[in-house]
């Protein structure tokens, strides 16, 4: 597991190219460490629908802009997910171990006000 410059430089190893070449794909997986501050940040884009987002995002073949030579933007992706998890989990996997809370099937106005207000420590009586 790594920040975006060890997995910039793992695939310039891979792939070719530049560490720069690839850090605007990894930064992309990596973009929600800027919601959420430890590893659970990983369940949003760490997954099969994250390499499918990178594929919409770069395209199917992201272009090197240091030499114009062409790379699998999924393999780009599935290796950063390899490197941090071992693993590239769908998002079922991911939600599986999720707990279900009331709010998620619509909320009160009670509840809309409690999670406006919401901080994870707090939350121990929306229990199922």
């Amino acid at each position: 597991m790594g920040d975006i410059l060890f997995h910039s430089k793992s695939s310039a190893r891979r792939f070719g190219g530049d560490p720069a070449d690839y850090a605007p794909i990894h930064k992309f997986l990596d973009q929600s460490k800027l919601y959420i501050a430890d590893w659970r940040h990983r369940a949003l884009l760490h997954s099969t629908f994250g390499v499918s987002l990178c594929e919409q995002f770069f395209g199917d073949l992201y272009t090197r802009p240091s030499d114009g030579e062409l790379v699998s933007t999924r393999a780009v992706a599935e290796q950063h997910i390899l490197e941090d998890l071992n693993a590239i989990p769908t998002p079922a996997e991911f939600l599986r171990e999720m707990p279900l809370r009331r709010w998620m099937n619509g909320m009160t106005p009670e509840q809309k006000r409690r999670m406006q207000t919401f901080s994870v420590e707090e939350d121990k009586e929306d229990e199922p």
